[in-house]
Formats: structure tokens, C-alpha cells, sequence
């Protein structure tokens, strides 16, 4: 018997407390192909990418969250009804869904992140996400809108260093700046935070990171020289 790769879950939504049903990708189904330098993963088969169905969105009023969302407080739920739910018209993305469905989902997380006042680093990566799937539909003018949002609020994680106490770390906000710094080609800025990477204190304890970081550095400097000749 034939397995499918993704399976129906229910959830209780946070905000209204309805009960909604949406699509999951089954974790063992999932085959990488490639991983690229700003960590976005290509799958054998991207038609069940685990990415169209990170986030929830609730069909009665709107809210869309992820795993890694905050709680809603009291303050926080009255705000995402006034400004999505008491607009919202009951509508279903629980079932499979296209890259142009999910990117709606994504969107409409960042809107209920940025009404939650969540951590830079949470926002950051939603954008992030939202470029890769761009990126998988070739329109590049969106992918680097979204890049260049995620670069400035990784930037901003990092000034005030919101990220700490989580899983991601110093070292890891600043590759990222510096590989999405690189990708909208600001390359002094990409090669000033891979320096930071390299001279990092815990620099021992990341070296997979610090060894990429090594390796963007010098691809950095190879892309300025070449846009340096062409200018």
C-alpha cells in the first residue's frame, strides 16, 4: 500500500478557539536535493514541499500562525481581531496548496507577526521564506523584495539581539546577514559581517558555519572584483 505523503491534522485556533483542519507534510517523506548558501531547501519532490504547509491559517477568522509563533495575550488576540478577523471572509487553505496559496499564508503570517510585535528574527525568517518560494517560481524582482526585507529585520535582530536565549545564535544571524547582504549585492556589508563570523569568540563550536562563511567571504570578494571591472 502506497503511502500518501501528507495527511490531514486538525488544530484549535488560538485566537477563536474553532477547530480547522489543514494539510501536513508526513516528516519522513520529505528527500532533499540540494540545500543552497542561504539555506533553502530544494526537494525531490517540491509539488509536497514541507514549505507550502508551514504556516496555519485559521478559516474562521483569518489568524495565521506557525510552530515558532508567541502565545497570543489578551491585547494581542483583540488586535488580530480587530484588524483581521472582523474583515476576514471564512475561506479554507487547509488543502493541498498551490506556491501562490502558500505565499498568501506566508503573507498574512507576517502581517499577524507584525500586528504581535514578535521578535525580529520570527519575522525575519517568514520573509525569508516568502523569497524562497518566490525564487522557486523564478520571479526575482519578488525574491529580492523579500530578501531585502529579511536582511534588515536580521540586521535589527542582531543590534538588539533579540534571538538570545532560542535556538538561533550569533553566529548564524550574522551568516545571514552577510549571505543575503551578498545576495541583493551589498558586498562590502556581506564581507564585513563574514569577517565578524570569523573572528567570533564561539567561532569553535559553529564550524560548519564559520567554514561557509570562509567560503562566501571569498566568492564576496570574487563578485565585487567582477562588478568593480564591469563598472
Amino acid at each position: 500500500m502506497t503511502i500518501s505523503p501528507t495527511f490531514n491534522r486538525t488544530f484549535k485556533c488560538p485566537c477563536c478557539s474553532n477547530s480547522f483542519t489543514t494539510v501536513n507534510v508526513r516528516i519522513s517523506y520529505p528527500k532533499t536535493a540540494e540545500i543552497s548558501s542561504d539555506y533553502c531547501v530544494t526537494y525531490k519532490d517540491e509539488a509536497n514541499s514541507p514549505y507550502l504547509y508551514y504556516v496555519n491559517v485559521c478559516d474562521s477568522c483569518g489568524y495565521a500562525y506557525t510552530k515558532n509563533s508567541v502565545p497570543l495575550t489578551s491585547l494581542t488576540k483583540e488586535t488580530i481581531i480587530k484588524e483581521i478577523s472582523v474583515k476576514w471572509k471564512p475561506r479554507s487553505y487547509g488543502n493541498i496548496r498551490s506556491i501562490e496559496e502558500a505565499i498568501i499564508c506566508y503573507k498574512l503570517a507576517i502581517y499577524c507577526s507584525t500586528l504581535k510585535k514578535e521578535k525580529y528574527y520570527l519575522l525575519a525568517g517568514l520573509l525569508l521564506r516568502v523569497g524562497w518560494l518566490y525564487r522557486k517560481m523564478n520571479d526575482l524582482k519578488e525574491e529580492e523584495r523579500f530578501l531585502l526585507q529579511a536582511l534588515e529585520y536580521y540586521k535589527k535582530s542582531y543590534d538588539i539581539a533579540d534571538y538570545a536565549g532560542t535556538d538561533m545564535s550569533e553566529i548564524r544571524i550574522l551568516y545571514l546577514i552577510g549571505e543575503l547582504s551578498r545576495r541583493c549585492n551589498f558586498y562590502e556589508q556581506a564581507v564585513t559581517y563574514f569577517s565578524k563570523i570569523v573572528s567570533h569568540p564561539n567561532a569553535h563550536f559553529e564550524k560548519g558555519v564559520v567554514d561557509k562563511a570562509r567560503e562566501q567571504w571569498r566568492l564576496t570578494r570574487e563578485n565585487n572584483k567582477t562588478l568593480e571591472k564591469a563598472i
